[in-house]
């Protein structure tokens, strides 16, 4: 009924149905996604040490409204989850060191495989304002912060890239 985007493969009768129509056809219909359901959910890896702050940003991010959360501790640990994790974001505290944020904002950019990926850097409140190259880094956020806002702030820059429900 032309309910589902597809195409035929000239000089065949097979079929074919891009990857993201499926998903947002088995969303709209209520349908589970199976195996797709990792790629429906926005990733969201946070590289932090302050479980306030990591308890407000899962409590803000629920499974329920498509999100996933990763945690890392360390520039080392964001690497290793990175690569296993695949994030849609990551957020960077700054708290961890601004020299470990750094290297890891930039790292995360020399690797081709997370060129797109959303960085965002969580900067501490101290009385002199932090002179680095941002150039790495897609926002910023300056602590403390409303929790709330940034979330909404990822369901906008995310819902740009995949569609969320």
């Amino acid at each position: 009924s032309g309910r589902l985007n597809g195409y035929r493969i000239p000089g065949s009768q097979d079929r074919r149905i891009p990857r993201d129509s499926l998903i947002k056809f088995l969303k709209e219909h209520g349908m589970p996604l199976g195996d797709l359901e990792d790629e429906a959910m926005a990733k969201v890896l946070i590289v932090a040490q302050d479980q306030v702050l990591i308890e407000n940003m899962k409590r803000e991010l629920p499974e329920e409204r498509s999100f996933r959360v990763a945690v890392a501790a360390s520039g080392f640990e964001a690497g290793i989850q990175a690569e296993s994790f695949n994030p849609d974001c990551i957020i960077v505290d700054f708290s961890i060191g601004e020299v470990e944020a750094l290297q890891i904002c930039q790292n995360l950019r020399r690797n081709d495989d997370f060129r797109d990926t959303i960085l965002i850097a969580l900067l501490p409140d101290v009385g002199s304002p932090a002179t680095f190259d941002r150039s790495s880094i897609n926002e910023t956020f300056k602590k403390p912060f409303d929790a709330k806002l940034l979330a909404e702030r990822l369901r906008t820059l995310i819902g740009a890239k995949k569609e969320l429900v």
